[in-house]
């Protein structure tokens, strides 16, 4: 019931957010860009193990709290969570905060894991909106051309996180994928899923478990998103 309840006060709290700093979208800078940062899992949905009591679901929101301190910075981005706290959160629920809010880009934070111990690196996905054919098939104009270039955003900044992410990561860019994300199944909304390394990898983990290296993955991932919205 206590998170059933955090849970209804974030959503609220999140649009009001919204809604209220909706007069300032436009300021002298130039209009402001909203971006909402999902740090995957949370909650008893603890993610892959990285270490003794250290989950993916504790990384993602260390990563994403370092990320959105560091994009607020730039004046023109406004962030929002979709959690700031160790509260769990089904995808039903991620995506009703995508509905209310339509964000100008969605970005979600994942660690990889399997593939063998020598897997490593990072992994970009965004959606295909392959599950819309019927969609695209009664629409065909606007909201084919809605797909597209919210498609086209995607894999734009995409491209833009993982220049920043090689710098981190030498060599060890896995590629720009295409996969089927059912959390966007029927949002016309730009996104992106990074797979920030391997749990499952040595040099990887290591990473992973430190909070120096936490900061410079979120200042790699800010450089992109920034020079996306330029």
């Amino acid at each position: 019931m206590f998170h059933n309840i955090n849970k209804m006060l974030l959503l609220g709290i999140l649009v009001i957010a919204v809604f209220m700093g909706g007069v300032n979208l436009l300021s002298a800078a130039g209009e402001k860009h909203l971006i909402v940062i999902d740090p995957a899992h949370g909650g008893k949905d603890t993610g892959v193990k990285i270490k003794d009591k250290v989950y993916e679901k504790d990384i993602t929101l260390a990563i994403a709290l370092a990320l959105q301190k560091e994009l607020v910075k730039e004046g023109n981005i406004q962030v929002i969570l979709t959690r700031d706290s160790d509260i769990e959160l089904s995808p039903e629920e991620r995506k009703k905060i995508l509905e209310k809010i339509k964000p100008g880009f969605f970005l979600s934070l994942h660690i990889n894991s399997g593939f063998g111990k020598k897997a490593s690196g990072f992994e970009l996905y965004y959606p295909g909106f392959k599950g819309d054919m019927e969609a695209k098939k009664k629409d065909k104009d606007s909201a084919s051309q809605a797909r597209n270039k919210h498609l086209n955003e995607a894999v734009r900044m995409a491209h833009f996180i993982q220049r920043n992410l090689d710098t981190l990561f030498p060599r060890k860019g896995r590629g720009i994928r295409e996969a089927d994300l059912p959390i966007m199944d029927g949002l016309l909304i730009p996104a992106l899923v990074v797979e920030m390394s391997f749990a499952s990898n040595t040099e990887d983990k290591k990473k992973l478990l430190s909070p120096k290296a936490q900061v410079e993955i979120a200042k790699a991932l800010s450089k992109g998103i920034k020079s996306f919205f330029r």
